[in-house]
């Protein structure tokens, strides 16, 4: 797999990335102060999805450019743009950001919210974007917090997958940090913003359960439907006689942070 398209779960996808909506917006407000559209008016957001990020940046005044290879999710965001009362400068395209269809220093910045992991040729995507943004524009990653996952039945789905000679490979990156490791390689000026954000989530085990049994995340999609759900099952019955029901809540910390990119 090049990179992971998000076609078979335009349906559920919002629901499973969920955050504290007081925060997000805290965050943003925070990057048109330091990145006024005045000043930092075309924006490129690739993997743009269903628009969680691109609305509410063209709402603060900025021009977005959206990409994604998943054309149910740019239909998604279409529909919603038509339904939208406020004209929002927001334009899309399905592209594939290894093979950036813009010419050099396109934009005024690019964000880039949770995308590397998904993408196996994430280097070039790096270089991709660093190329359409110009000098004295920026790169920002952000990271919007863990949604409706509980990380601790993700990585056990995972062994119980292993157990079944099916161990689960990640496609892109494993962690941001493998990403400002290549951006300072190449020169870059880095600066992150964390720990201003912060909340805790209270998920229970079974809404977690159901959204990775529904393959909702990229680790849940690479085993066949034997190994998918033989995993499930006993990950139920684990959880089921460790804890009595599946209703019972996790607290999850969570929190949105920033990575601001210069050349």
């Amino acid at each position: 797999m090049e990179s992971l398209s998000f076609d078979n779960m335009v349906d559920i996808y919002d629901k499973t990335r969920v955050f504290d909506r007081h925060c997000f917006n805290s965050a943003l407000d925070y990057l048109v102060e330091r990145f006024p559209s005045a000043e930092y008016s075309d924006v490129l957001e690739p993997g743009v999805g269903t628009g969680r990020i691109a609305i509410p940046l063209a709402k603060r005044g900025y021009r977005v450019t959206g990409i994604d290879i998943s054309e149910e999710m740019l239909a998604v965001l279409r529909e919603r743009l038509k339904r939208s009362r406020k004209f929002l400068q927001i334009s899309l395209q399905k592209a594939d950001v290894i093979g950036l269809p813009f010419p050099n220093a396109s934009f005024d910045m690019a964000i880039a919210v949770h995308l590397f992991y998904f993408i196996k040729e994430w280097r070039k995507a790096v270089d991709e974007i660093l190329r359409v943004v110009s000098d004295n524009g920026s790169v920002i990653l952000m990271h919007t917090g863990m949604g409706a996952e509980i990380p601790f039945l993700n990585s056990r789905y995972k062994e119980l997958c292993a157990e079944q000679d099916c161990p689960i490979e990640s496609i892109g990156v494993r962690s941001t940090s493998e990403v400002i490791d290549y951006l300072i390689y190449l020169g870059c000026r880095i600066e992150e913003i964390k720990d201003r954000w912060r909340w805790t989530s209270r998920i229970s085990m079974d809404e977690a359960i159901s959204y990775i049994s529904s393959r909702a995340y990229s680790f849940s999609t690479f085993a066949s439907d034997d190994v998918h759900y033989t995993a499930i099952r006993k990950l139920k019955t684990e959880l089921i006689d460790r804890f009595g029901t599946l209703a019972t809540k996790v607290e999850v910390p969570n929190q949105i942070y920033f990575v601001f990119i210069r050349k």
